[in-house]
This record gives C-alpha cells, sequence and structure tokens, in this order.
C-alpha cells in the first residue's frame, strides 16, 4: 500500500484549489485557518475536524465526502477522482446554467464534454483495475495479460471477442 501512495501523493483537495486558481493563504484568510493548518489537511499529516469540513465545502462548492475519506484525511487524487471531480463541476456548471436559464445549444458543449469524462472514467478504471492484477505479481495472471495483449496486439481481436463469447455461452 505505500508504494499508491507514493503514487498518488496530490489530493482532491490540493486539486480544487488548483483547478480554481486559489492559494491556501488565500483560502485560510477566508475560512479564519492558517495556512500551516490548510498545508497538514492537504498532505494528510491531520484530519480535517468536521466544522472546518464543511466550510471547505461551502468554498468549493461540492459535498465534503469528495475530498476527504472516512476519517476525514484528504483523499488521494487518483487517475479515477480526477475524472470524477470533472464530472462534479461540469454537473454543478451545467445545473446553473439552466437555473439561469442559458440555452440549451450554449449547454450542449458541456453535455458532451460529460459523455467524454464518463467514458475517460470508464477507462481509467479498466487501467486501475489492470494495474491491481500487475500488483499482485502472480505468475498466472502475468501470463495471461501477457497472451491477451500479444493477441490484441496482433489484431485477433475477433478469434479474442469469439473465445469470450463461446465462454458465456457455456455459463
Amino acid at each position: 500500500m505505500r508504494q499508491r501512495e507514493e503514487v498518488f501523493s496530490k489530493t482532491v483537495l490540493e486539486y480544487l484549489v488548483m483547478i480554481n486558481e486559489q492559494s491556501y493563504s488565500g483560502i485560510g484568510r477566508q475560512l479564519h485557518i492558517t495556512p500551516q493548518q490548510f498545508s497538514d489537511w492537504i498532505k494528510k499529516r491531520r484530519p480535517i475536524p468536521q466544522e472546518r469540513l464543511q466550510s471547505l465545502a461551502n468554498y468549493f462548492g461540492v459535498d465534503g465526502t469528495v475530498f476527504v475519506d472516512s476519517n476525514n484525511f484528504a483523499e488521494p487524487l487518483t487517475p479515477v477522482k480526477k475524472v470524477d471531480v470533472h464530472i462534479l463541476l461540469l454537473e454543478l456548471k451545467v445545473a446553473q446554467f439552466e437555473e439561469d436559464g442559458v440555452d440549451d445549444e450554449d449547454i450542449k458543449p458541456f453535455r458532451e464534454k460529460k459523455q467524454n469524462l464518463l467514458k475517460e472514467r470508464t477507462r481509467q478504471h479498466q487501467l486501475a483495475k489492470m494495474n491491481a492484477l500487475l500488483q499482485l505479481n502472480d505468475e498466472r495472471i502475468n501470463r495471461l495479460l501477457d497472451y491477451v495483449i500479444f493477441e490484441l496486439e496482433s489484431e485477433r481481436v475477433e478469434e479474442l471477442e469469439m473465445k469470450l463469447n463461446k465462454e458465456e455461452e457455456q455459463r
């Protein structure tokens, strides 16, 4: 698990600060938090107290569960989480546009972007599953993965698909 922590050293909270083009000290001033406190939360040195969590959630306009884990520590920024944050922010923007009566034609690009992000989330989930399988370091699994990758690289997709369909039919 230690290796995964190093890979995802950034946190969702840190990412929210960055995409909102804010600074720790600026947010701290507005929420009456010292920059050191805020930094400790972002770097996962301390959990975020419940009352501060609500202030941060209100500040960023998202539910606090988006950026903290079950122990109120800042959630690591995984590729899947990054896409999820983008989808959430896009949904909030579209909802605001709809509430403001913005024309559907002007909202359409945002909806298309969301569809692309949903596809990207699926890809990121697949990559995460593949990574988890590789982390098992099981020779049998590695051989199977190598076989499937070789077949795909050799453009034998139809043969693999037929094997898969045949296997599903036998179940």
